[in-house]
């Protein structure tokens, strides 16, 4: 992949699409009732692969790169999949790297999820946290992922202490609280290196992206059937600019995350560097053109019948995972030089 996808990769993506778009369309969130993807297709995504394609084939996995791995996940933000995918994807590599094979197995066939862990008052350089956490997609995950540019850990749930299921700002997940953390119970592994930390920035880069290239075109679509004045409100200037600023972050974010997946699986000198750019740059893309379909919606866009709203929350939420955005950005600030 020198910036453009190959034939391989294009399958990948293709194969994704017509999966997602079959079993996960983005619309059911419109009318999901429960809180999580039942048994049969949470398998389903096992199934695919899609947990364990970037695992080596000796860890049992399908041998692929972080570019891979980008291209599904961004097709997982494109279809509202949830949470627990990207913390399930990660958890595997985590499993791997900390020799915990039985877990890694059974993460990647969908026996076991994780669900997103973020510290309150943010992480360590020794360990995880021990204060309080937000945990994020808990229903049916048995265990947590969290993450910083520290290092990364994995930890049952009963691990946290004072867990406690609140009122969600999405209605399509489980988010629950937590007092504190038993640090014994978890599995910590010190990010020495910083891949880790680099494949998450952008596999949630991708997410973002895949997010806001759909609100795009949800947004494009609903401009060309409504109506005002006798004429498509595409048509007028008003609507048509925000539609055009949403169409140019949308290539932004996709440039920033292509050349941040080379700089990943490559090794690049400022690897660091493009992968908090990538998730910095995806996450406005993601969050501004939520809320610009929504003033495209006009009052539809605060209703639950319409879409805009998901991918709004959904981008909130990637913006705050593993140090969140305004760590990405402090990365950037400090970057002694850029190497093209």
């Amino acid at each position: 992949m020198d910036l453009h996808t190959t034939r391989d990769q294009d399958e990948i993506i293709e194969s994704a699409q017509e999966y997602l778009s079959r079993e996960l369309p983005a619309d059911r969130s419109i009318t999901q009732k429960d809180t999580a993807l039942s048994g049969r297709q949470w398998r389903g995504m096992a199934d695919m692969g899609w947990f364990s394609m970037g695992l080596s084939e000796e860890a049992g996995g399908l041998g692929l790169s972080v570019i891979e791995e980008a291209l599904v996940m961004r097709e997982f933000g494109r279809y509202l999949a949830p949470p627990q995918a990207l913390g399930t994807m990660l958890a595997a590599h985590l499993a791997v790297d900390a020799g915990e094979t039985t877990l890694a197995a059974a993460l990647a066939s969908g026996d076991r999820r994780a669900a997103i862990a973020v510290p309150a008052q943010g992480g360590t350089t020794g360990g995880p946290a021990t204060g309080a956490y937000r945990l994020v997609d808990t229903d049916q995950a048995d265990l947590a992922i969290g993450w910083s540019s520290a290092g990364a850990f994995l930890a049952p749930m009963d691990a946290f202490i004072g867990r406690e299921v609140v009122a969600p700002m999405d209605a399509t997940l489980q988010i629950s609280t937590a007092e504190g953390l038993d640090a014994g119970k978890a599995v910590w592994r010190s990010d020495n290196d910083g891949l880790f930390n680099a494949r998450a920035r952008v596999l949630t880069a991708a997410a973002l992206t895949g997010g806001a290239e759909a609100v795009c075109a949800v947004s494009t679509e609903y401009a060309k059937v409504r109506h005002q004045f006798g004429k498509p409100i595409g048509s007028f200037q008003a609507i048509a600019h925000p539609l055009a600023k949403m169409a140019t972050r949308n290539e932004a974010a996709l440039a920033c995350l292509y050349y941040a997946a080379v700089c990943v699986r490559d090794g690049k000198p400022d690897r660091d560097l493009f992968t908090a750019s990538a998730r910095s740059v995806a996450y406005y893309a993601g969050y501004d053109n939520a809320v610009a379909s929504m003033q495209i919606h006009g009052g539809y866009g605060q209703t639950y019948e319409y879409m805009p709203h998901f991918y709004l929350k959904r981008a909130m939420i990637y913006g705050l995972v593993g140090g969140g955005v305004a760590a990405d950005e402090a990365d950037v600030l400090e970057a002694d030089s850029i190497i093209i």
